[in-house]
């Protein structure tokens, strides 16, 4: 299933009377990358009173408020994420304290609001599943085999490759059009291509 994160990592902050909030959001490939965004913001930011921090992946999350009073800062950063339905993606905002107590709704509109900022700056893109083929066809159709793949959107496809058992191109290609691409390549070679998933360790 496609999922939506951020496009590209990203920073936004702002004062709140005397405390500055500076958030940074990310996009995860694995849920421990959660983790090392705030370690990196702990270490980047050493004199920060609080790192508070929210992720998402797939169905497990989290949210940490790092000494803030409960509930006001991790869980309404995570709400962002949730309303926006961004997966795989992961904040933390730290705050330097300025002196003047904002009140629990402060706090959730700062933290909230901060964290949005930095999303905005990031912007979404959506992610399809891919699947890795293997393509075999005779020699005389190797050319047209790879320019029918470089014509279809959302292919990435090797240069040809040969082996023992013939003429091979590796590529990769949306899950949701697998079926389509194997009916337009037997289709196109008059039958005689051959399509299995690539070896895993198969470059690309």
């Amino acid at each position: 299933m496609p999922y939506r994160t951020v496009a590209e990592s990203a920073e936004r902050e702002r004062e709140i009377r005397g405390s500055r909030f500076r958030a940074r959001v990310a996009p995860l490939a694995t849920p421990e990358d959660a983790t090392a965004l705030v370690a990196a913001a702990r270490a980047d930011h050493p004199d920060a009173t609080h790192h508070v921090s929210a992720w998402r992946f797939g169905e497990a999350m989290g949210a940490d408020d790092d000494g803030e009073p409960g509930g006001t800062s991790g869980r309404p950063m995570l709400e962002v994420l949730l309303k926006r339905d961004l997966d795989r993606t992961a904040i933390v905002c730290v705050r330097w304290f300025g002196g003047t107590r904002l009140g629990a709704g402060g706090l959730v509109r700062a933290y909230a609001g901060t964290a949005a900022m930095a999303l905005d700056a990031a912007g979404t893109r959506t992610v399809h599943a891919t699947t890795r083929l293997r393509i075999r066809v005779g020699y005389a159709h190797v050319d047209l085999l790879t320019r029918l793949l470089a014509d279809r959107a959302h292919v990435r496809a090797a240069p040809p490759g040969f082996d023992a058992a013939g003429a091979y191109v590796d590529a990769e290609v949306r899950t949701d059009d697998r079926e389509a691409v194997e009916r337009a390549v037997v289709d196109a070679t008059h039958g005689a291509a051959q399509v299995d998933d690539a070896p895993l360790d198969a470059p690309l």
